[in-house]
């Protein structure tokens, strides 16, 4: 046990429960009553005449803001991120501050509390710009899934390429099984002049064709070809070659060259096709006549461009991910039969004509083709997902396709108890040693489909329909955003995190501190900014970590000690396993990577436990790691992990 020393300086990091707890809103009563508490614990040093020196995370709150200002756009000008992380660090300095000031004064300890509006210089070349990492703002769920946000993107885009003042007119059901919702949204848009609709609703787009039908406009099919449900509306499908791609990946089984990946195939030129491709149009059958020659030409080239990278067809929605999930037990390397047994299961309906559809006769294809015993479940309750899975496993089957994304998770899950057992994801972003994912990118084909429309249009109006339910301010975002898959098919939005390279408002900081006051800095991890000409520093869009910038600020200021506060007790080995156990001490210098404490979670311990390094190699006293609740303790060294040189 140590005694506290009067007169140090601390530099303390709150993790982001000191704002918001697990299962709050986010609303500022919430935060402001989070704050209140956390100052209680603040102040009990304080007390003892310590130098305190606070900064705080942002990534909720600089992420709500930019919804904000992303869904206000067309009211009020929208603020770039690193006037957003600005607006936070004021906001959030002045809940702390008041909190702190007011717990100050009740307790008759006459010090006064500062904000610290500060900058943080960072490389412009720094990696992080080429791949953002740093989760921000809310949890988006199986409705904002990013392929079917891609889809429309290519839509839209494809329509732009040929006609830049084109209208296109979205509508978003949150029914996929609702052909009466389908048609209404659609017979909507043609009355306001929608002359070509495409449609990405499974069921209810149905009601989309047969509204079409009726009005006497063309209907894009989607998934397969729909030209059978109204051969004179439906001018042509984006397609996904289902049968290609189950075809290729039972290969690779059969031939022992499976590979736990993701797999991003795009466009080919039509079904079947060589190479990897598995998204491409379908004939315009007896419609041909209606379409130009020129118009043809066109679209071919299009195709063509699209194949051989002239034209790119960006994500606007792309998904990063980690897929370093393994398998504890390793499978026995074993040659599989020729003739597999293929178990094909989807929370989807075999009889949707689109989406379920194709998966099934695809599955049937690889019976017929192949003589493959393949077994087809659909209609499966999303609770049930990992129960299914676990069955076929357990009888058996060579290989399981699960067709949806939210299969994803509990494939990886119950792989790991069946390592002998191949599983793969269509549409999945997941990847183990025996899990892969096939995330087609489909935006490739909407692209042509709305090219073809802004062609063929008469009136410069086009539509879409979707069975998805969109955030508003997924529909408002100009840019492109980055998402992070966070498992369990949920996403973040992700930002470069670049490394801090210098706290420009030290001085002040220090000075402030050693003269008695409370300091409240590098809130955010601080406001991003480059050096420009002249050394002019100029704002960049990024979050940096609050933890690597807290650690910079120590040793530039000269803290005796960083401490990062967060929701746990310290470093945990074997974290939530019956072996769980708590770190209290490390010493850097007797093992410069001690128990692999880098290969931690990313965005979670792992930058805490870098910056603590950090912070004793490069002449630190100490730094600690522990929870908000028991600070003073934890100085006092009865609990928390504590670094040392």
């Amino acid at each position: 046990m140590y005694s506290l020393s009067s007169g140090e300086t601390l530099v303390i990091a709150l993790g982001g429960n000191a704002l918001l707890k697990r299962g709050d809103k986010g609303t500022f009563e919430e935060q402001f009553t989070n704050v209140v508490l956390a100052s209680k614990e603040i102040v009990g040093l304080i007390e003892k005449d310590f130098r305190v020196v606070l900064t705080h995370g942002n990534g909720p709150q600089v992420g709500a803001t930019l919804i904000r200002h992303d869904l206000a756009k067309n009211v009020v000008p929208p603020f770039p991120l690193h006037a957003c992380t600005a607006e936070t660090q004021g906001f959030i300095g002045y809940m702390i501050q008041q909190a702190l000031q007011n717990e100050l004064n009740r307790r008759n300890i006459a010090k006064s509390v500062v904000s610290v509006v500060t900058r943080v210089l960072v490389n412009r070349n720094d990696p992080s710009f080429q791949n953002p990492t740093k989760p921000i703002g809310p949890y988006f769920e199986k409705s904002q899934y990013p392929n079917l946000l891609n889809i429309f993107e290519g839509y839209k885009q494809g329509a732009k390429h040929v006609n830049p003042d084109i209208k296109v007119i979205e509508t978003y059901l949150g029914d996929w099984d609702s052909p009466e919702k389908g048609k209404q949204a659609a017979l909507a848009q043609i009355f306001s002049d929608a002359d070509f609709i495409l449609h990405v609703a499974d069921t209810s787009g149905k009601g989309v064709i047969q509204a079409a039908k009726v009005k006497g406009i063309y209907a894009f099919g989607a998934v397969s070809d729909q030209n059978a449900l109204a051969p004179d509306t439906v001018l042509t499908s984006f397609v996904l070659d289902i049968d290609k791609a189950f075809d290729q990946v039972v290969r690779t089984v059969v031939e022992n060259r499976f590979e736990g990946k993701i797999y991003k195939p795009g466009l080919e030129v039509s079904k079947g096709a060589p190479g990897e491709g598995i998204v491409y149009l379908a004939p315009f059958h007896n419609l041909e006549g209606r379409v130009p020659e020129d118009v043809k030409q066109r679209l071919n080239q299009t195709t063509q461009d699209i194949i051989n990278g002239t034209i790119m067809v960006p994500e606007k929605y792309e998904v990063t991910t980690d897929f370093s999930q393994k398998s504890a037990v390793t499978a026995t390397v074993k040659t599989e039969p020729k003739i597999l047994k293929i178990a094909l299961v989807t929370d989807g309906l075999f009889s949707d004509g689109a989406w379920g559809a194709a998966a099934f006769n695809a599955a049937k294809q690889l019976e017929t083709n192949y003589g493959h015993k393949v077994t087809c479940v659909d209609n499966i309750a999303i609770p049930e997902i990992e129960t299914i899975l676990r069955q076929y496993s357990e009888d058996g089957y060579n290989l399981v396709i699960a067709h949806g994304f939210q299969w994803g998770d509990p494939a990886v899950r119950v792989g790991i108890e069946y390592p002998n057992t191949k599983y793969v994801v269509f549409t999945g972003l997941v990847a183990s040693n025996n899990v892969a994912s096939i995330f087609p990118m489909q935006q490739e084909a909407t692209f042509l489909l709305g090219a073809l429309a802004a062609m063929m249009s008469k009136t410069g109006t086009i539509g879409y329909v979707g069975g998805d339910k969109l955030d508003n301010f997924l529909t408002s975002v100009p840019d492109k955003i980055i998402w992070k898959y966070q498992g369990d098919a949920k996403y973040r939005r992700v930002v470069p995190s670049p490394t801090p390279v210098a706290i420009l408002e030290y001085p002040v900081i220090r000075s402030l501190a050693n003269s008695g006051h409370i300091v409240i800095a590098c809130g955010g991890g601080g406001i991003p900014v480059i050096a420009g000409r002249d050394d002019e520093k100029v704002g960049i869009d990024a979050v940096i970590d609050k933890d690597l910038a807290g650690e910079l600020l120590s040793r530039q200021i000269g803290a005796h000690k960083f401490i990062i506060l967060t929701d746990v007790e310290g470093l945990y080995l074997d974290y939530r396993k019956p072996t769980q156990r708590l770190l209290s001490e490390v010493f850097v210098n007797k093992n410069d990577n001690p128990t692999n404490m880098l290969k931690l979670e990313e965005g979670s311990m792992g930058p805490k436990v870098h910056a603590c390094l950090q912070f004793v190699k490069n002449g630190g006293k100490e730094a600690i790691i522990a929870s908000l609740d028991n600070v003073v303790d934890a100085i006092s060294g009865r609990t928390g992990t504590h670094f040392y040189p």
